[in-house]
């Protein structure tokens, strides 16, 4: 359905009075790896970039992205923590370094697949 155009009257002269969809708000709530992918967009794939901020479809498709990022990275971590057990399960120090090391594989294998691709 289509609005009815409203104009404002200057001078004597009628200009339309043109809105753009506020998306900015929508871009804050957005998390780690929707704004990395906006970043990478914007300095590698700038007329996609363009593109999906002029249409407003920027915070849906970077919310797409954020979503399956995080859902790869909780699925990797999970894998890694059941293939490297701990041989002390007691040494807080072993579990913090396979827990990071789990982490930085996910980390890597999330950006490389979903973040710095084009969307």
């Amino acid at each position: 359905m289509l609005e009815a155009m409203t104009y404002k009257e200057v001078d004597g002269l009628l200009y339309p009075e043109l809105t753009m969809p506020d998306e900015t708000e929508d871009l804050t709530k957005l998390g780690r790896y929707g704004r990395m992918a906006m970043k990478y967009l914007l300095e590698n794939e700038p007329a996609r970039y363009k593109t999906l901020m002029r249409f407003g479809k920027m915070y849906e498709k970077m919310s797409a992205v954020e979503e399956e990022a995080n859902q790869l990275y909780d699925q990797l971590e999970e894998q890694y923590l059941m293939k490297h057990k701990p041989q002390n399960p007691s040494s807080t120090m072993e579990m913090w370094k396979i827990r990071e090391q789990a982490k930085m594989q996910a980390e890597e294998v999330v950006l490389h697949q979903i973040v710095m691709k084009f969307h």
